[in-house]
């Protein structure tokens, strides 16, 4: 499972019930759901934190001075959720290119993660549903 924009990543390498789970087991079928389901979940809640935390900013307008602006949602929309490398890997991204400082804050304006809690709850739930594979 990976996550773009300044990338978070879990890689399952090195486990010898995993090594031994692929010799045993050609068809990697299981494992595919796995990915696909975690991508998923973590597709859906990345978007709920976005509609929970998002909830507009203020701009200056000219006559008017500093006015609050509701959120359009295009980051929230924008989330994609892409399976790769034969169904062994998904990637859960947003896909507006001010994202980053969405999430990690500039020093105007505070963070608002949404992608890291979100990934962070998810890839335990990933490891575990493997490692019930493997025993």
């Amino acid at each position: 499972m990976k996550i773009m924009a300044n990338s978070f990543k879990v890689d399952v390498k090195g486990t010898k019930k995993l090594a031994n789970f692929l010799k045993k087991n050609k068809d990697l079928t299981p494992v595919k759901k796995v990915v696909a389901k975690h991508g998923a979940s973590l597709k859906k809640q990345t978007q709920q934190n976005m509609n929970n935390l998002y909830k507009g900013h203020y701009e200056w307008k000219k006559g008017a001075g500093l006015t609050m602006v509701s959120p359009t949602g295009n980051t929230r929309r924008s989330v994609t959720n892409t399976i790769s490398n034969n169904g062994l890997t998904a990637t859960v991204a947003p896909q507006t290119e001010y994202f980053p400082y969405l999430e990690y804050g500039t020093r105007f304006m505070a963070a608002r993660p949404t992608l890291h809690p979100a990934f962070a709850i998810e890839s335990m739930k990933f490891a575990n549903d493997l490692n019930k594979l493997f025993k």
